[in-house]
């Protein structure tokens, strides 16, 4: 991970705006400092380690190393996880993009039939539809949930996560992990991946505002812009300032819209805004009420939440009633990603809630990526390495529990 400072000190820190220390952990802040100038989510405050340190412009710093996650780290000797999928449909682009997502996950059901099933959980604000795919026993004991893309510019955790899909599917008879046909896996704990929570956002970032539907909500981000613009919230132009997008359609930050000590979330952002706005009140957009909907739905043993950036997993919140089980589950998966492992303040994310809410769950949040986001393809290959066992190391761990 790299993070960039102004050398100034006090109240003025990155001369812009004041971190949002406290809000939400894992994705508090990633703010503008300047033109091009971005302080990558996962800086909290000094906490990650300070070391190879250099001088990258006038007056700023780049700071390196902040996990040095290596990847692949001890994934036992399962050969499918470094297979070929022979003509894959998933494939890496620099913009994977909502509709690609749709086409491929369709390609996949005319590929492996069966082996999945596709629910339509919720519909975005501009209209656009978010899709879960179950692979595994509907009717298994245990299930897991993973969601990607709940923040706009992080659009590289759908195409993990739908290359993780892929895989599952290509090498569930096939496969074995850990001595464990897959097969018999699958049987005893289902996958639920909703790969794009928020794919209004997502599309915003990657094609502008003539990407979004909805006169009405073009109007709000432009609202939105103007009034980061005057609170000194950004100071880039209206195309860059879209880029790194990461609310919904209505400029509320879905992770920080949970009912998880929602009133304690505190913000820069007071109204609609590229970043960190709350919303009305908690759980006040389609997008987090469908996600909510789910909570109790199944016996879930564990949640994922992917973010980008930082190599790090993050499995702790002040409110959490699962604090042992996250803990384990995060050492876990901590051993295949090479990731380092940290807790947060947690409030008002989607894991914050599930693991404070009544009947809680286990969960992490990974962050993937060593660069400000929107993450680039060249990091693609190391992020996959990093992550191709995720899913499965988690169904190892949650059946043995």
């Amino acid at each position: 991970m790299k993070k960039l400072f102004y050398a100034v000190t006090g109240a003025v820190f990155l001369g812009l705006t004041a971190p949002v220390i406290g809000a939400t952990g894992e994705a508090w802040a990633e703010e503008v400092i300047g033109p091009d100038m971005l302080v990558p989510e996962g800086y909290r405050n000094g906490e990650q380690g300070r070391d190879a340190v250099k001088e990258i412009g006038p007056g700023i710093r780049e700071e390196e190393n902040v996990s040095s996650a290596v990847g692949n780290a001890l994934i036992p000797s399962n050969d499918f996880l470094d297979a070929m999928i022979p003509n894959p449909v998933v494939k890496p682009v620099e913009k994977y993009t909502y509709d690609q997502m749709v086409a491929d996950i369709n390609a996949l059901k005319e590929r492996y039939g069966d082996k999945m099933q596709i629910n339509v959980i919720g519909r975005s604000q501009d209209g656009r539809d978010i899709y879960e795919v179950i692979v595994g026993n509907v009717n298994a004991p245990k299930h897991i949930l993973m969601q990607g893309a709940i923040h706009a510019r992080e659009y590289m955790t759908p195409l993990l996560m739908m290359k993780q899909l892929e895989t599952a599917l290509n090498f569930y008879d096939k496969g074995h992990y850990d001595n464990t046909a897959l097969s018999d896996l699958f049987q005893q704990v289902a996958v639920h991946m909703i790969p794009m929570s928020n794919p209004d956002g997502v599309t915003l970032a990657q094609s502008g505002l003539n990407g979004i539907r909805s006169d009405f909500l073009k109007q709000t981000i432009l609202t939105a812009y103007a009034k980061d613009k005057e609170l000194g919230r950004t100071t880039l132009d209206m195309d860059k300032y879209l880029t790194i997008w990461k609310s919904n359609a209505a400029g509320v930050d879905l992770n920080h819209n949970f009912p998880a000590d929602w009133e304690g979330v505190t913000s820069t952002a007071v109204s609609a805004s590229y970043s960190g706005y709350k919303g009305t009140a908690a759980l006040s957009e389609p997008e987090s009420q469908a996600l909510a909907a789910m909570a109790d739905k199944y016996p879930w043993a564990a949640t994922i939440s992917y973010h980008s950036m930082g190599n790090i997993i993050y499995w702790d919140t002040n409110t959490s009633r699962v604090k042992d089980a996250s803990k384990a589950l995060a050492d876990s998966l901590g051993t295949v990603t090479g990731y380092k492992l940290d807790g947060s303040d947690g409030k008002g994310g989607y894991k914050d809630w599930m693991q404070s809410k009544d009947n809680p769950v286990a969960g992490v949040t990974i962050e993937v990526g060593s660069v400000a986001c929107p993450l680039p393809l060249s990091e693609f290959d190391k992020v996959w390495k990093q992550n191709k066992a995720v899913w499965v190391q988690a169904m190892k761990f949650v059946e043995t529990k």
